[in-house]
């Protein structure tokens, strides 16, 4: 035997059968079928569920679009992509596999789990959206309207941001005697010419310096800003629409606001 035939992997796609005194007939089949690597997805499906989080995500958009020329609704498309980043696929271009996946695609609400039945036969095989639909999604700007020929679904900025504090809020069965918002911010490395691209010397790197104000463990603002002005940049204007909130909901409740010297 040569070096190369110890080096190569045998492989076989066909079933075999063993041979044995057996009551009945073993045969192996190496046919998976469809399978998917993503098997947290029916967790993060029961937290979807119990807070009808994408149905509400999807309230604070825009949808200009013709419903009856479409296949993929915004509360889809969200879905999909959110889940998506929740399992750790952050680039668009990894949705060009994702489109494909049954079980991706249960989650998100789909009944044709294998694309059999879709419009285009282009698309047959695909039972969710390209990472070109979903390109659209993320680039539509805050003043699109109908008149886009394929930007058309407007983010509610306002909308959105409230969503996370009531969220937040309906989280405790009743108003706490004090909480504690802790304000934060980070770096965002960027591997390549993005828009707003500065260069950060306290973190030696090219980066947006996003805006955090988190609640325990609770995220309650994320604003995503560049890194060439001061950390304190919108800082009082989020904290004054939050605990304005919070107030509305729980009036009694003492707030305590913290964050480190980079706050003043």
């Amino acid at each position: 035997t040569n070096k190369a035939d110890l080096m190569s992997t045998q492989c076989t796609s066909s079933d075999t059968q063993i041979r044995a005194k057996l009551a009945k007939e073993l045969v192996l089949d190496f046919q998976g079928g469809e399978i998917t690597s993503d098997a947290g997805l029916p967790l993060l499906a029961a937290v979807d569920k119990k807070l009808s989080f994408f149905d509400r995500i999807a309230s604070c958009f825009k949808d200009y679009r013709d419903s009856k020329r479409i296949e993929h609704s915004a509360r889809d498309l969200l879905a999909q992509r959110i889940f998506a980043l929740a399992l750790g696929y952050e680039d668009l271009n990894d949705h060009d596999l994702l489109k494909r996946d049954p079980l991706l695609a249960a989650i998100v609400g789909k009944k044709d789990l294998l694309g059999k039945q879709r419009s285009r036969s282009r698309d047959t095989g695909n039972p969710l959206a390209s990472s070109k639909t979903l390109n659209r999604l993320e680039l539509t700007k805050e003043d699109s309207g109908p008149q886009e020929r394929y930007h058309k679904i407007v983010c509610c900025d306002d909308k959105l941001e409230s969503l996370l504090v009531d969220l937040f809020l309906e989280s405790y069965s009743k108003a706490p005697r004090k909480m504690v918002l802790d304000l934060d911010h980070t770096d965002i490395l960027l591997h390549g010419k993005q828009e707003n691209r500065f260069f950060h010397g306290y973190y030696d790197n090219y980066c947006y310096l996003p805006l955090f104000i988190f609640c325990d463990k609770q995220l309650l603002v994320a604003q995503l800003r560049s890194s060439d002005g001061d950390p304190m940049r919108g800082v009082i204007d989020e904290l004054s629409r939050v605990v304005g909130q919070i107030r509305e909901a729980w009036p009694k409740t003492k707030i305590l606001i913290r964050g480190d010297s980079g706050f003043c």
